[in-house]
């Protein structure tokens, strides 16, 4: 297995239906090892789907106990599906202002608030009179609640990454310099990830196309590249990777005139376990990397009542045994003087004794009524976050083929909340011709028991070219919050 000096980590590729596990060690002279790999599908059931954070913490386990690894320190990685990024160009600035005009480029270019998300920069060519900047952004609650997930099974997270970034980092590796510019496809069940290296530059975007729509999916590599060049000033890729077991699509080299060859993301690197098709892993080769693009999404802090919550099991237990133990005592002093009652001196050593028992007994009780008091709070902020989690459980139920949910906020009035407003995407490939989707959309909540009938558009703007965003006021009937 390598050095017992190796630095040893775990690295998670976390998805929308699947997790991938890969345990690595970086040895002191920079060999990489892979130890061990597995995946796990995650429950792709639309109503489980809402509750993201513990479908993946229950998925993780079972990972975890197939797999066994002996290391808790992790680096993750979330889907391209959930990654906001952008190339812009810094104007020129004094080094010492470079920070400051990055964050201001992330509040101008993140389209949401910059505080509801976690962000990140790396810088394309720092020595460059106006450096390129890539932004990365993901949705603080996403991240939250993935970070948590893989804490609740005991990983100590160091590093959160973004997979079309790690694809960049392994084509990096595995690549000798000077071999032009490169395209990675790497699909899935779900959607496609297209990562452009070119030099110094990397561009990505994630494509809602499944790997298994061979033609449908080249069509998409096909406009990408055109507004790569067309949008990105980027230069054509002389040849295209695939990853993610996408041997099927030959046709893509007949079609774009490129050359197509599979991707190896685990050159260079020691195997002590069989990788039958190491395209699958590519995303964990990359986040075992070290160098390249730097993204971390890790969040400043994590809230410490997760971690209470973890131990307050310890805390009762403890307290309860301290109970027995005492209790225990108790009745065996109450016995030995109720069979020398007829000892008054004994008898009363005995009482004495036990009111020193009862004043060691007085702080412990107040302990346990301090627990109870705090596991109150903690199993009411359970019951309402479980409420929010039926209440969008309730919405995306009622979401057509093609909708998903991009944004929400409570509804308030006097300072109660009255319902959840939902702005929601829908492709117009999937509308039904002649049929008004937003209507439909109200109607299936107005009939949820959860909704009432003032649930009504609040927003609906004109369509746009592949899509349109509109915003529902969804109320809650009298009494369901």
């Amino acid at each position: 297995m390598g050095n017992v000096k190796a630095d040893r980590f775990i690295a998670l590729d976390i998805g929308a239906d699947f997790i991938r596990l890969g345990v690595f060690a970086r040895h002191a002279s920079g060999q990489l090892e892979l130890l061990d790999h597995g995946s796990v599908a995650i429950d792709s059931d639309p109503h489980i789907e809402m509750a993201r954070e513990a479908v993946v913490a229950t998925a993780l386990k079972r990972l975890l106990d197939e797999r066994k690894p002996t290391v808790r320190k992790a680096v993750v990685s979330i889907e391209g599906q959930s990654v906001f990024s952008r190339l812009v160009k810094l104007p020129p600035v004094a080094a010492d202002k470079v920070a400051q005009t990055i964050r201001h480029e992330a509040v101008q270019n993140i389209p949401f608030p910059i505080d509801e998300v976690v962000w990140d920069a790396h810088i394309v060519d720092a020595s460059a009179p106006e450096p390129e900047v890539l932004l990365v952004a993901v949705k603080a609650e996403l991240v939250d609640g993935l970070v948590h997930a893989v804490s609740a099974n005991g990983l100590l997270v160091e590093r959160v990454d973004v997979a079309p970034a790690a694809l960049a980092n392994a084509v990096r590796a595995t690549q000798p310099t000077g071999t032009g510019p490169s395209l990675l496809v790497d699909a899935g069940k779900q959607s496609t990830n297209l990562v452009f290296i070119d030099g110094d530059r990397t561009f990505f975007r994630t494509l809602p196309v499944a790997g298994s729509m061979g033609q449908r999916l080249v069509q998409e590599i096909e406009r990408s590249i055109t507004f790569y060049r067309s949008q990105q000033g980027g230069n054509a890729p002389q040849r295209i990777l695939l990853a993610g077991g996408l041997g099927h699509l030959g046709e893509t080299e007949s079609r774009l005139g490129i050359p197509v060859e599979a991707f190896d993301p685990l050159l260079g690197v020691q195997q002590s376990v069989v990788v039958a098709d190491p395209g699958n892993i590519a995303v964990l080769a990359g986040l075992a990397r070290s160098g390249g693009m730097e993204i971390n999404l890790v969040p400043e802090a994590l809230e410490k009542a997760h971690s209470f919550r973890r131990k307050q099991p310890l805390f009762v237990a403890g307290a309860a045994a301290a109970v027995l133990v005492a209790g225990t005592w108790i009745v065996g002093l109450n016995r030995l003087a109720a069979l020398a009652e007829i000892e008054n001196r004994e008898v009363r050593a005995r009482i004495q004794a036990l009111e020193r028992v009862e004043k060691k007994m007085l702080p412990l009780e107040r302990r346990i009524a301090e627990l109870q008091r705090q596991s109150e709070v903690y199993e009411g902020a359970i019951e309402r976050r479980t409420f929010w989690l039926d209440v969008l459980v309730d919405i995306r139920g009622c979401l057509a083929e093609g909708m998903f949910v991009l944004g929400s906020e409570p509804i308030l009035q006097d300072e109660s909340t009255i319902g959840q407003r939902i702005t929601v995407v829908s492709y117009l490939d999937r509308e039904g011709k002649g049929e008004d989707a937003i209507i439909q959309l109200r109607d299936r909540l107005r009939a949820k028991d959860r909704f009432s009938e003032k649930t009504k558009v609040f927003k609906r703007p004109t369509k746009k070219r592949f899509a349109r965003e509109f915003v529902l006021d969804v109320h809650f009937e009298e009494g369901s919050e």
